[in-house]
């Protein structure tokens, strides 16, 4: 006698939901019916996870219900959920992706990230689960400790970016409110930075906000219009701190330490950056940037090594740093 076949229980809700996307895509107009049949969970429960498919899983506009096949189809046929995660590489590079998620922790993006994870992580065989933590541990991301940021600060801003509405706040130091077009949201070095067009009357200008510093911010009902070119990546050229000058400079700078040229040989400092030998052995480093005081920070930050050429103020600004410094030494 043939054994009867035991239908399987959808007891998780992405399980169901990777099941009710796999019917809506392969079949011919299922119904919650259908659903609810071959979960094996109540109605309520298909039409919650019917409703988490539009919201959470990106099937708004896309899931829809056919009145006269009487069932669901997508509007748009390629459209599928992303599947669980199921082998050990996979699994290891969802591990690492966590960990390095760490480094924007104490924010509400952080959070839905690990949601997002630890629902991908609830079918996976635990064997699987443990090979691969063999070698996740052994890869390790270092970075500044993230400041925390104010939830409410955090959802005002989502809702300022998306209706691109004025906001008010009041900021350190400022004994008046600031009114600003919110750009984009920036993450560098352990802080979260508000980029913003500057709206007050004496001061109209670009400039970036630290989220801890912002207090008692208001969205305002005026909206205003993005420019194409808001992007920070479009106006800042270089990559040797999130900051934007008024100046293009082109710089010229000296190198005389292979270890310190093989190192910055290794990043993109900027789209132009180029390294000519020179008889003496040294290596002359040619670029252009407006990001001002951060090459001033870099070329001091690799001390004896790197000695600025050009432009005129990036040369007197490591000058006048290096003999403050040579003070300090003298006064001991």
């Amino acid at each position: 006698m043939a054994k009867k076949r035991v239908r399987k229980q959808y007891t998780d809700g992405l399980e169901r939901i990777l099941k009710i996307d796999w019917m809506i895509a392969n079949l011919h107009y299922p119904n919650v019916e259908d659903f609810k049949n071959e979960t094996g969970v109540s109605i309520p429960t298909i039409n919650r996870d019917l409703r988490d498919l539009r919201n959470k899983f990106g099937a708004e506009g896309i899931l829809q219900y056919d009145r006269y096949e009487k069932g669901f189809y997508y509007t748009r046929p390629s459209f599928r959920i992303p599947a669980m995660l199921s082998s050990e590489k996979q699994i290891i590079a969802a591990s690492l992706m966590k960990k390095l998620l760490e480094l924007i922790k104490n924010t509400p993006v952080y959070k839905k990230a690990i949601e997002v994870f630890n629902s991908l992580s609830n079918n996976i065989d635990e064997n699987t689960k443990l090979n691969a933590k063999k070698l996740s541990n052994r890869i390790l991301f270092l970075g500044m400790d993230p400041v925390k940021i104010d939830d409410e600060i955090w959802s005002k801003l989502e809702e300022a970016l998306s209706n691109n509405c004025y906001i008010k706040f009041d900021y350190p130091k400022y004994n008046r409110k600031f009114v600003v077009q919110p750009w984009q949201l920036i993450y560098s070095d352990g802080m979260w930075s508000l980029y913003a067009y500057n709206q007050n009357p004496e001061i109209k200008e670009i400039r970036f906000f630290n989220l801890p510093g912002i207090k008692n911010l208001e969205l305002l009902k005026d909206t205003f219009e993005l420019p194409e070119d808001f992007e920070y990546t479009k106006r800042a050229k270089g990559n040797f701190r999130r900051y934007i000058g008024k100046e293009l400079l082109h710089c010229k700078i000296k190198i005389t330490s292979e270890k310190t040229l093989d190192y910055t040989k290794t990043y993109k400092w900027t789209e132009d950056q180029k390294f000519v030998k020179q008889d003496d052995g040294s290596t002359i480093m040619t670029f252009t940037s407006n990001q001002d005081y951060p090459i001033l920070g870099w070329v001091l930050s690799h001390g004896m090594y790197v000695q600025p050429l050009e432009p005129e103020w990036l040369v007197n600004e490591w000058k006048m740093n290096v003999k403050e410094m040579a003070k300090l030494i003298n006064k001991k």
